[in-house]
């Protein structure tokens, strides 16, 4: 028997919007379907492709060195401000960013919100986090926490 593929995510919701859908059902049926990351290899992937040292990192990103080890070892799961800083200084581009929120259950960058497009013009410009702080300032919204 062949495995099913994996269904898209639009049709994923469509399922779950039915009337009187068992859940156990659906959970079932759809096993291949959903994403099971450890956040401990995925950021170490995206370090590793990177190609950047860790403290440069850290320091690019100004965060503290305790708190980006968490992150690497899977013991802490950034906030939003935390991950865009982190893209920023590992020179990644807006679809890592984008992932990167979504594994961390937060807000992916949405171009509607005038901060959010201020972040992804910074991060496919590959700017630097005081350049990323100087543009939100200098556009009246608040700098990256």
């Amino acid at each position: 028997m062949t495995e099913q593929l994996k269904k898209k995510t639009d049709e994923l919701l469509e399922e779950l919007k039915m009337k009187g859908i068992d859940i156990q059902e659906y959970l079932d049926e759809n096993e291949n379907s959903f994403i099971e990351i450890s956040l401990k290899e995925f950021w170490n992937e995206l370090l590793e492709r990177s190609g950047q040292s860790k403290s440069n990192i850290i320091n690019n990103a100004d965060i503290s060195y305790i708190y980006f080890y968490e992150i690497l070892q899977g013991k802490k799961i950034p906030k939003k401000d935390k991950i865009i800083r982190l893209i920023l200084a590992m020179e990644l581009e807006v679809d890592d960013a984008q992932t990167a929120l979504k594994y961390c259950n937060q807000a992916i960058l949405y171009p509607r919100i005038k901060r959010d497009s201020l972040l992804i013009y910074a991060i496919q410009n590959h700017y630097s986090i005081f350049q990323t702080q100087a543009l939100l300032s200098e556009n009246g919204e608040q700098e990256l926490q």
